[in-house]
């Protein structure tokens, strides 16, 4: 068990190193409450495991980074508080369930229809690590079951199972995939739920992916393809009448390309490219299959191995089959600052705009614009304390309409032992809108609970 935790405190580290943020955990958060983005994620690899042999092995060259303390509160070592798992052949099993009570003000996102409720969410989740000395099998499956002490008709259970599996050839290549297959909630006042809906929407996801890693001497890069579907159910209207979700769904089939290049030590070229096409089942008016690009490209490096760096800038493409719907081009960038003032202390500022696919009545897709910062501050060994604040803008294209959204949270982990884990959080947001009815203020605070083995 020591070993599989070190490898994994290891990947974590070497991603933080290389200027290759892991941030496979902000996207989990994500993911049960509402549908996901069409965009092409931060790190570029779609949720495969491109960690190959060789950058493994190349972690080597980190072994001094804790005498600059420039590890991440994160990625610290707290082995007094890691579940140890319950060996089962060549696997690890780590079952885990959470309970979590968050008072809302504002439960449905909007100011011309605001509710205050407390709101349950149980999180039952069972993970299963491979223990194999070369190859990688992963499994988990993670449930959320949310409901509210006023408004039944808001409770729903989502479901989630991943399978990432990796077989590395060699040193230098591994060939992995990974299969996401749930069923999520969009809930009400979301930024594509429709505003006459009753109830949140269930949406059936599913991501499969495959990738070839070859990373030789100062070169590596990852060759992907993707196949993402999105099948949003029928929703009641607050009218009574059934609103058809059809023209929502969605199939899209992809190709990806990540490259980097070590020039230096501490510094990477770096280059990400995606081709797509989209298949929409909306009706004739409503068609948005179409096809698009994403092509960025840049450098991540290590002002010293307390601040690092990573800039990308490149354009963005989405074409429409129907004649009459715009194209939607336009710039898009990445980038993120990473500084480690103390060993207890980590600032990560992250800046991203994107193009996200059409998922709204009537529109040709948004373009969001992203600024972020976080601090994590390690009070106590077993004591963490984070703050946030985020910047959001998403201008649609094809209608007139622009959200504004500015939030801030504060948070508060307690590492009490290996089994226990517990959270209080408080969360801020403000959202402005073209559009009344999704304009937004919105408290809310949290106090959960996390009993893992």
């Amino acid at each position: 068990m020591p070993q599989l935790r070190a490898l994994l405190l290891q990947s974590a580290r070497h991603a933080a190193c290389c200027g290759r943020p892991a941030i496979a955990s902000v996207a989990a958060l994500a993911l049960a409450g509402h549908a996901p983005a069409h965009a092409l994620d931060l790190d570029g690899t779609e949720g495969l495991i491109t960690e190959t042999v060789a950058s493994r092995e190349r972690l080597k060259d980190y072994d001094n980074i804790k005498k600059y303390g420039a590890e991440r509160v994160q990625d610290r070592d707290r082995n007094y508080a890691m579940p140890d798992g319950l060996r089962a052949g060549n696997f690890f099993v780590f079952p885990a369930a959470g309970a979590t009570v968050i008072f809302d003000d504002n439960i449905f996102r909007s100011d011309l229809n605001k509710a205050a409720d407390i709101r349950t969410e149980l999180t039952p989740s069972v993970k299963l690590q491979s223990s194999l000395p070369r190859h990688q099998l992963d499994l988990s499956l993670d449930g959320k079951i949310v409901s509210y002490a006023e408004n039944s008709d808001q409770d729903y259970a989502s479901v989630r199972a991943k399978l990432d599996g990796a077989l590395h050839f060699d040193h230098a290549h591994t060939l992995s995939a990974s299969i996401v297959s749930s069923m999520e909630h969009e809930e009400l006042g979301e930024i594509s739920t429709p505003l006459t809906a009753a109830e949140p929407i269930s949406v059936f996801h599913n991501n499969a992916s495959v990738g070839i890693t070859r990373d030789v001497g100062r070169l590596y890069g990852t060759l992907m393809g993707i196949v993402e579907t999105w099948d949003f159910d029928d929703v009641r209207s607050k009218g009574g009448a059934i609103l058809d979700q059809d023209a929502r769904d969605t199939t899209e089939i992809a190709a990806a390309l990540r490259l980097g290049y070590r020039f230096s030590p501490g510094y990477d070229l770096v280059a990400k490219f995606r081709a797509l096409r989209d298949y929409n089942r909306g009706d004739d008016s409503g068609d948005r299959d179409g096809d698009g690009y994403e092509a960025m490209a840049g450098v991540a490096f290590e002002t010293n191995p307390l601040l690092r760096w990573r800039v990308l800038g490149g354009y963005g493409l989405r074409r429409f089959d129907q004649p009459g719907v715009a194209d939607v081009a336009t710039g898009i960038f990445e980038g993120q600052m990473q500084w480690l003032p103390t060993q207890y202390m980590t600032l990560t500022a992250t800046a991203t705009r994107q193009i996200i696919a059409a998922d709204v009545a009537d529109d040709a897709g948004r373009v969001e614009t992203r600024l972020s910062a976080r601090l994590d501050y390690e009070i106590w060994h077993n004591v963490v304390m984070n703050f946030g604040v985020e910047w959001k803008n998403a201008d649609f294209v094809g209608v007139f309409r622009n959200d504004e959204t500015l939030s801030g949270r504060i948070g508060l982990e307690y590492f009490a032992n290996k089994n226990w884990l517990f959270t209080i959080n408080y969360e801020h947001a403000i959202r402005e809108s073209t559009e009344a009815a999704f304009d937004m203020t919105r408290n809310r605070v949290s106090i959960g609970a996390k009993l893992r083995f």
